[in-house]
């Protein structure tokens, strides 16, 4: 947000003091945070239930991959194992999910767009709980899927079943219903029941869904550290004060 001394000077196209260059838009109104992120995207997804914004994101991903395929894939093999890592369908990984009784949070880039994110995102992102009983729900709930191994070598022999996930602890798959990354932790809040600790219910496709609630996925955010997630840090930043401000 603008200092009320720095409105003026916003208005003209430059603030004060700071050597930050700001585009004037008709109406004289904020579309740009200082941190480049674009308010006016924020402002009309948060009109959108989270189902919605889940549905937007899903039909924006086969353009994305097709730009990006493009420029990748040189034969038809190729070409369809690309698009398969450039999806994910969110309602029938969650139900699967669902009818198994998988105990589970959801975290990331997904868990961001629940809460407002306007970011597109193709991983479904979930924190599992790793009790015995838990881990064969999980095996189950993923066979129909054909899960295997999200950019591992050609060849390599991979099954997603109880024994794996008992030596294992965290997955990066790929599915008939897209990408998800199974984490049995998360980088700045812990294992399965931390996150659960920390999470709210939200309610997607009709289903009752565990989310990490926002500050968590910030604390989250900041601990990963990579670039992706300092990206997702400004909008989240500039999404929290929305929220409070709406609250």
């Amino acid at each position: 947000m603008l200092l009320r001394s720095e409105r003026s000077a916003y208005h003209k196209g430059v603030l004060p003091n700071r050597g930050v260059l700001m585009i004037e838009f008709y109406g004289g109104y904020e579309v740009y945070s200082e941190s480049g992120v674009d308010l006016t995207l924020l402002r009309d997804n948060l009109k959108r239930s989270a189902t919605e914004r889940l549905r937007d994101n899903q039909r924006m991903l086969p353009l994305i991959e097709e730009l990006r395929r493009s420029g990748r894939a040189k034969f038809p093999d190729e070409a369809q194992q690309v698009r398969r890592q450039g999806m994910v369908e969110p309602e029938a990984l969650l139900r699967q999910l669902a009818d198994h009784h998988v105990e589970y949070v959801m975290i990331g880039g997904l868990a961001m767009i629940v809460h407002g994110s306007t970011h597109i995102i193709k991983v479904l992102d979930v924190c599992y709980s790793r009790t015995q009983k838990n881990i064969a729900a999980l095996a189950a709930a993923f066979a129909p899927l054909h899960p295997s191994l999200r950019g591992a070598p050609p060849g390599l022999s991979f099954s997603f079943d109880v024994p794996t996930i008992q030596v294992g602890l965290n997955f990066t798959l790929i599915t008939d219903s897209g990408n998800v990354d199974v984490l049995g932790e998360v980088t700045g809040i812990g294992k399965y029941e931390q996150a659960l600790a920390q999470s709210e219910e939200k309610t997607v496709y009709d289903l009752k869904v565990p989310v990490l609630a926002f500050d968590a996925l910030l604390v989250s955010k900041k601990a990963a550290g990579r670039t992706q997630d300092r990206l997702h840090i400004l909008e989240l930043e500039e999404l929290k004060q929305m929220l409070e401000g709406n609250s």
